[in-house]
């Protein structure tokens, strides 16, 4: 049975939507569904912006998520009859005003958010990475094995899901939410040399977090990433003009891919990094790219496999399986 529905996430930096179409049986769990992207809508809205300092979402972010969910509600033809499911994470968590924010963005386009914690947005993440990684695997031996790690790297913070089956065939998840992200880390920091200098104060606890995934078995041997640092250094490997998320979609990219895009990138004008990859994440671009080599290098990886799909594809998926109230 095919059922249509929305799913929005509005993260620390971005806002991303889907109207996605899913089959199957959901009394089989995750592996008894299939999904299909209709239609996308993606937008930079620095939700996070000066909440490290302030603790509270500014105005200005406000305003963009409003003007962006209209925007969103035109592209992906959303009509009262939909099902809609809007999933808010760390910046709405942290941030002391979520409440007058949510009723606010609420009033003005609609759409009513759900701010989930860090476990659960870990395990909704990691709901279309499974399923695509049927197929992948499939198709390319080295990425047959049946425990991997996800990367999902967000404005503020960031989720290690360990997922797969461990030594004995066990399904297996271990998942922990960080909170250190592209944005957090750009004014956190400062600067790209502040954040390696002080590496060591948000990577132990990562580093022990997988040391306590080994010792119970689940032991990785791949990574994949699906957030939007590793999706936009694909798309500037490959010379995309436009975003596709099709075109990234299972390509794999190497530590050296990260420094010599965070090299070209770096040597841009501003005019030329906003034309790239937009006026909201082309300052934090660099911060992300040398966030996400803080962890791979530490954990002891060479590459990851790129996926575009993550928490907004998950959210429909959660909901199907019931991981969500209605």
């Amino acid at each position: 049975m095919e059922q249509e529905f929305i799913g929005i996430d509005l993260g620390s930096n971005s806002l991303r939507g889907v109207r996605m179409c899913v089959s199957g049986d959901a009394k089989k769990g995750i592996k008894g569904l299939e999904y299909t992207a209709l239609k996308t809508f993606d937008a930079n809205v620095r939700t996070a912006e000066g909440l490290e300092s302030s603790g509270e979402i500014c105005n200005a972010a406000v305003a963009r998520i409003v003007d962006n969910l209209l925007k969103m509600r035109e592209t992906l033809e959303i009509v009262e009859s939909d099902c809609v499911i809007a999933l808010t994470t760390q910046a709405m968590r942290k941030a002391r005003n979520r409440e007058q924010v949510l009723q606010e963005i609420f009033r003005k386009s609609g759409i009513a958010f759900q701010v989930i914690d860090g476990a659960m947005e870990a395990k909704i993440t990691a709901l279309p990475p499974k399923i695509a990684m049927r197929s992948i695997g499939k198709n390319n031996y080295k990425f047959s094995s049946n425990c991997f790690l996800l990367i999902d790297m967000g404005g503020a913070s960031s989720e290690f899901i360990v997922c797969g089956k461990d030594s004995t065939g066990s399904e297996i998840e271990f998942a922990r939410s960080f909170e250190i992200g592209i944005v957090s880390a750009k004014d956190r920091y400062g600067n790209i040399a502040q954040l390696l200098a002080q590496s060591d104060e948000f990577l132990a606890p990562i580093v022990e977090f997988m040391k306590s995934c080994k010792k119970k078995g689940a032991i990785p041997k791949f990574v994949v990433a699906n957030s939007g640092t590793p999706t936009i250094v694909c798309a500037l490997k490959l010379g995309l003009q436009e975003y596709d998320p099709k075109a990234v979609f299972g390509k794999e990219l190497t530590k050296q891919d990260f420094n010599e895009v965070l090299a070209i990138f770096s040597a841009l004008d501003t005019e030329s990094q906003i034309a790239r990859v937009g006026e909201y994440k082309a300052d934090v671009v660099p911060y992300g790219i040398a966030l996400f080599t803080c962890f791979i290098e530490t954990l002891g990886f060479e590459e990851c496999l790129v996926l575009d799909e993550g928490l907004r594809e998950g959210a429909v998926l959660a909901r199907v399986l019931g991981l969500l109230k209605a």
